[in-house]
C-alpha cells in the first residue's frame, strides 16, 4: 500500500511539473509603464521607390534573339537591352529596294510621252512657218497647237507620277528601317533593370512589357492618411525607420506631397538626409514626423502595444492581455490613456509566445 501511495505521489508530482512547464516561458523581453514626454506624429508606412523609373516596351511583333542584360544589371542610358527579329521586315525591305530601282530608272529615262512631244513641237513649228506664209489654214496650225498644249500636259503628268513613285517608295524605305531599328531596345536613361519579364527566345507581340528600369537614385514614398496630410510643409524633417536597417534611426526632408489620393491614402516623398550605403527599391519601413507634445503622461514603447491596443502585462509572474486606451504615439514611444498603470510590466517582443496565463520565469528589462 505504501510503494501505491508513493508510485502516486511521483506521478502527481510528474503531472505537475508537466504542466507548469508547459504554461510557462524561460524570460521575456519587458518594459515598465513610465512617466514622461508623449509627441504625437504623422505616422505613415514607407517604400523605398526609384526617383525615376519607366517600363520598356516593345513596338512591333518578333522573336527575342538577343537579350544582354539581367535583373540588377546598371545600365547606361542608350544601352543596347534586348534585340527583336521580324523577318518580314527585311523582306519589305528588299521587295522595296527592287521596287526603288526599277522606278529610279523609268525617272532616269524620263516621261514615256517625251518624244511625242518633242515631234509635236517640230510640227507644230513647221506649221507656224507655213502659216506666215498663208499656205495653211489658220483651223490646222490651232489644231496642231491644242495637241502641243496636251502633249506638254501629259508629259508634265507623267514626270509628277515618275518623281511621286520614287518619292513614295523613298519614303517607305526609311519607313521599314525605322521599324528595323526599333527592334533594337536601348535604355531611356541611366539606372538599374528592376524586372525582366521576357525570356531569349520568346515570341512578343507589339506593346508586350520587356523591363522596368529605374534611376540609381533612390526616394522614400510614405502613405499617409488624409486626416494628417494637413500638417505636413515642404522642408519638415521625419523619423524613418526601414525594416532592412532597424538598428539605424534614418532622418529625411520631406520634399512634396503628391496631389492625387487613391482611398483616401496620400503619397508624400521624402530625400535621406543621410542614406545607408544598402538603399534598394520595395525595401519598406515606418515613418513619423513630430507635431505635439504632451508632458508628464503614462508612456510605453510603441513595441509593447499589438494590434487592436492589446498589451501583455506579466503580473504576480503570469501574463495577463489587456486592453489599452492609447493617446500619441511615434514609432518609438506611445501614451497611455487607460489600461496601464504606472510600473506595469509589458512584454515587448515576440507576444505570441506569451498566451494567456502563461508563466514566465524571469524578464529581460530594456533601458528607457
Amino acid at each position: 500500500m505504501v510503494k501505491i501511495l508513493l508510485i502516486l505521489g511521483l506521478i502527481g508530482a510528474g503531472l505537475a511539473y508537466y504542466f507548469y512547464n508547459r504554461n510557462s516561458a524561460e524570460s521575456a523581453e519587458v518594459a515598465m509603464v513610465k512617466r514622461g514626454t508623449a509627441v504625437a506624429g504623422v505616422y505613415g508606412t514607407v517604400n523605398v521607390e526609384p526617383v525615376n523609373q519607366v517600363v520598356v516596351r516593345t513596338r512591333h511583333y518578333g522573336q527575342i534573339t538577343n537579350l544582354s542584360v539581367k535583373e540588377g544589371h546598371q545600365v547606361k542610358a542608350g544601352q543596347l537591352l534586348i534585340e527583336v527579329t521580324d523577318d518580314s521586315f527585311q523582306r519589305q525591305l528588299d521587295a522595296n529596294a527592287s521596287a526603288l530601282e526599277h522606278a529610279q530608272t523609268r525617272q532616269s529615262m524620263g516621261a514615256p510621252s517625251t518624244p511625242l512631244l518633242r515631234n509635236k513641237e517640230i510640227e507644230v513649228e513647221k506649221l507656224k512657218k507655213l502659216l506666215a506664209a498663208n499656205n495653211i489654214a489658220p483651223i490646222e496650225y490651232d489644231k496642231a497647237n491644242n495637241e502641243l498644249a496636251s502633249l506638254r500636259e501629259l508629259v508634265q503628268n507623267e514626270t509628277l507620277n515618275l518623281n511621286l513613285q520614287v518619292d513614295n517608295l523613298t519614303r517607305e524605305r526609311e519607313a521599314i528601317r525605322s521599324k528595323l531599328g526599333q527592334l533594337q531596345i536601348f535604355s531611356p536613361l541611366d539606372g538599374v533593370v528592376l524586372n525582366l519579364f521576357c525570356h531569349l527566345g520568346e515570341f512578343v507581340p507589339p506593346q508586350a512589357e520587356l523591363c522596368r528600369i529605374g534611376s540609381s537614385a533612390n526616394q522614400i514614398v510614405a502613405q499617409i492618411n488624409e486626416e494628417d496630410v494637413g500638417y505636413l510643409k515642404p522642408g519638415m524633417k521625419a523619423q524613418i525607420r526601414l525594416y532592412a536597417h532597424q538598428d539605424k534611426d534614418l532622418v529625411g526632408t520631406l520634399k512634396e506631397v503628391l496631389p492625387q489620393a487613391e482611398n483616401q491614402i496620400y503619397r508624400v516623398v521624402f530625400t535621406l538626409d543621410n542614406p545607408p550605403e544598402t538603399l534598394l527599391p520595395g525595401m519598406t519601413g515606418e515613418m513619423n514626423i513630430i507635431i505635439k507634445e504632451h508632458q508628464n503622461v503614462l508612456t510605453l514603447p510603441s513595441r509593447g502595444i499589438r494590434r487592436g491596443n492589446i498589451a501583455y502585462v506579466i503580473k504576480d509572474g503570469i501574463v495577463r492581455q489587456l486592453s489599452v486606451k492609447t493617446g500619441f504615439r511615434t514609432l518609438e514611444k506611445t501614451e497611455i490613456l487607460s489600461g496601464l498603470a504606472e510600473g506595469d510590466v509589458v512584454i515587448l517582443s515576440n507576444q505570441d509566445l506569451y498566451p494567456e496565463g502563461t508563466r514566465v520565469r524571469s524578464v529581460i528589462m530594456k533601458e528607457q
